[in-house]
């Protein structure tokens, strides 16, 4: 019963002014902040066309290094390559998922370019 006099007390409190700080910020490579709205637009469009290149080109990598050691692995004792077809094609599919969600935003970008272009 003594749960319950608590439960009355806290019933009270008010957590609607309790607002916790952010533990991790997004990281950004083109800060949006004093830029005009068009302007956070492209930066946020910027940030996210960078990080899908730079993650695209490393699983690139990545992928044609273990190529590289399933080959090895197949003519004598080298290590086995860590990704199975499984796993190779699911990175494949990201990387092309990714590509293509990007190729449509640029191609949302130009639209808006070129729809502003002939209103304008």
């Amino acid at each position: 019963m003594a749960d319950s006099s608590h439960a009355g007390a806290d019933a009270g409190c008010s957590f609607a002014s309790y607002r916790p700080t952010a533990q991790f910020k997004p990281f950004e490579w083109v800060r949006g902040e004093g830029l005009s709205l068009p302007q956070q637009r492209l930066a946020e469009f910027l940030n996210d066309a960078r990080d899908v290149v730079q993650g695209t080109h490393m699983l690139a990598q990545l992928l044609s290094w273990d190529e590289d050691r399933r080959e090895a692995a197949c003519s004598d004792a080298s290590p086995a390559p860590f990704f199975n077809a499984c796993h190779r094609g699911a990175l494949e599919r990201l990387m092309s998922a990714s590509l293509g969600l990007l190729s449509a935003q640029i191609e949302r970008q130009c639209d808006a370019l070129d729809s502003v272009r002939r209103h304008g």
